[in-house]
């Protein structure tokens, strides 16, 4: 479980590849120094105690430790392990008075320990979580920091401008909307003198192969926010006027939106209503 979540961690966060894992990254035995002891070594100096551990490091850090049992070491715990002791060895040596008493003779985790591994742990999957999260919304062009990619930002704001002249002219209010609701679905910066050249050179006159081109190249979640975009515009005067509907029916027709879709993405636009009320 842990060499998975390891190499899942480091695919989400550094796109590489499971075999590549740094050195300093995966499952490693540490030893802890616990107390001084009275047992001899090979050369007569006393033998440390200590916790061996298995650790789980990522980049060099420890996310986490547990005890595995008590060693001897000639080094203070740095290296070098002289032998593994057993809860029964453990006894003895504290009968002899060789080992400190009030430490109990089988090894295990304290409870700061615990609630340390656990708080590691939980927060990388939370990080984990979180990559997933905003490496999917960005390959679906969702991701809410960031702008719109530069081709669906245009292609939105064309058809926001097709919606507001439906009608037949553009209003100064409408302009002001359609460059305020593009800006604010796009995430880029929107004038309004853009909205007026755009209305101004836009063709009324479309055939299905029009409105098939608006979506092409674009992901279904930019052809969500165009739609949601134009039932905005439509729904803005209160009212959706015939022309209005005829030309959302073929937009959606055109970029593929199925029924269930276009229902969802109106009610989106009913919400921004309540929550963008025009001027």
């Amino acid at each position: 479980m842990m060499r998975f979540l390891v190499a899942f961690w480091l695919v989400a966060l550094l796109g590489a590849p499971a075999q590549a894992l740094p050195e300093d990254t995966g499952e490693f035995e540490g030893l802890e120094f616990v107390a001084d002891t009275r047992i001899p070594g090979p050369n007569g100096e006393s033998l440390s105690l200590c916790y061996r551990t298995e650790d789980f490091k990522i980049l060099g850090y420890t996310f986490v430790s547990n005890v595995l049992d008590y060693v001897l070491s000639a080094d203070r715990c740095t290296s070098q392990v002289t032998r593994t002791l057993t809860p029964t060895q453990v006894e003895s040596a504290q009968a002899l008075n060789l080992v400190d008493t009030t430490l109990p003779s089988e090894p295990s985790n304290s409870p700061m320990r615990n609630l340390r591994n656990s708080a590691l742990w939980i927060g990388l999957i939370l990080g984990v979580i979180a990559v997933i999260i905003r490496r999917t919304k960005s390959l679906m062009g969702r991701d809410l920091r960031r702008p719109l990619r530069k081709k669906a930002s245009d292609r939105i704001t064309r058809v926001l401008c097709y919606v507001g002249k439906c009608d037949g002219l553009v209003s100064s209010s409408e302009i002001s909307l359609i460059a305020k609701t593009a800006q604010r679905l796009t995430r880029r910066r929107v004038r309004p003198e853009q909205i007026i050249h755009i209305s101004d050179h836009i063709d009324m006159d479309l055939s299905m192969h029009d409105f098939v081109a608006f979506g092409r190249g674009l992901r279904d979640s930019e052809k969500d926010i165009m739609m949601r975009g134009a039932c905005y515009i439509a729904l803005a005067s209160g009212s959706i006027l015939p022309a209005e509907h005829a030309f959302l029916t073929d937009l959606s027709v055109g970029i593929g939106m199925p029924g269930e879709d276009f229902r969802r993405v109106m009610n989106d636009s009913l919400t921004d209503l309540d929550m963008y009320p025009p001027d």
